[in-house]
Formats: C-alpha cells, structure tokens, sequence
C-alpha cells in the first residue's frame, strides 16, 4: 500500500509540473520581447514567461458563465433539480448551402450543467425535461469516453417546411458529480 500512495503523489507532481509548464509555454515565441513598441510607441504589456502582466482570455460573446447565454432560449431547457448550470452560449446556425428557399432562422445552443444525482437519474430527468418540449428520443452516436450519451429530434412544420432540431446529451461522471453538456441546433426563440 506505501508503494501505491507514493505513485500517486508522484503522478501527482508529474501532472501538476505538466500543467505549470504547459500554462508558462502558452504563447511562447509568439509575443514580441518585453523591449518591443507598438506602431504608436507604447510598449508592449509583457509576458508572464518574462514575469511581467498578462491579459486575461477573452471568451466568445456569445456564451456566458452560470446564466444563461443572451439568445439562448431558457424556456427550451429549465433548470433541472439539483443541477447547477455552469455555462451555456448561442449563436446563430449557419443556413443550409443546398436551400434556395427562405430558411428557418436557427440557433446552435449549448448548456453545461453538474448534478449530484446518479448517472442514470440525470439522464431521466434531461430525458423529462426534453420531452416535455415535444422533443423525442433518439439513437445517440457512439459517446467516446462518456458515461452516458443520448439524442433528441423535435420536427415541426414551418413557413418555409420541415424544421428539424436536434439536441446531444453527454454526461461525464467524475466520481463525486455528474457533468453533462446538451449541444445542438434549435429553433432561434
């Protein structure tokens, strides 16, 4: 038993002094030297491989931490119980190349939620809410690596004909929570 907690905490440090390294080697050789100006002459902010300020990552406008992101319809997918939602982003769906006739508007949505409940329990209850919004359930491609996967078609007819939306629902349990994402296109609300 030492012998397993010892390469535990080895694999440990190993993956920690990964991460530090790779996090320091983010951008190498592509930022100019602390000494560099720009065209109007201000220098340039320094790097943190040279110890100096960094910018923060900037994130996609349309996605949003803990809410609920501007354009995603929050009525198509409530909150279930026990689920914090963690982040969610929409954006438009680009239009279909082969349709000359006038589309309906559509909007790729994706939610991360973490839960408690069990695997199987999450997955219901998505199942629940999904259904319950006309959607039906349907065979999944193969869930590469997650503890469950599912699928999800809602087909309605519209001015412009059929409009079919589509949801994906992965859940990945890490022991203690159950994170799951639900991507996929929808009617734009």
């Amino acid at each position: 038993m030492p012998h397993l907690a010892t390469a535990r905490r080895t694999a440990a440090l190993v993956a920690a002094v990964g991460l530090a390294l790779a996090t320091a080697g983010c951008g190498a050789g592509t930022e100019p030297p602390a000494s560099a100006a720009t065209a109007s002459g201000t220098p340039e902010p320094r790097s943190a491989v040279s110890g100096g300020p960094t910018e923060l990552p900037t994130f996609d406008p349309s996605s949003a931490v803990g809410t609920y992101a501007e354009g995603f319809p929050p009525d198509l997918f409530p909150m279930p119980k026990d689920a914090l939602l963690l982040a969610s982003s929409a954006s438009p769906a680009p239009a279909p190349r082969d349709s000359k006739a006038k589309s309906t508007p559509m909007t790729q949505v994706t939610l991360n939620l973490s839960s408690s409940l069990p695997t199987k329990k999450l997955v219901a209850q998505v199942k629940k809410v999904l259904v319950g919004q006309g959607f039906e359930q349907i065979e999944a491609p193969d869930s590469g690596g997650l503890s469950a996967q599912t699928a999800f078609l809602r087909v309605s007819e519209a001015k412009a004909g059929e409009v079919q939306e589509s949801l994906i629902v992965g859940v990945l349990d890490d022991g203690e929570r159950r994170l799951a994402s639900i991507s996929g296109t929808v009617r734009t609300p």
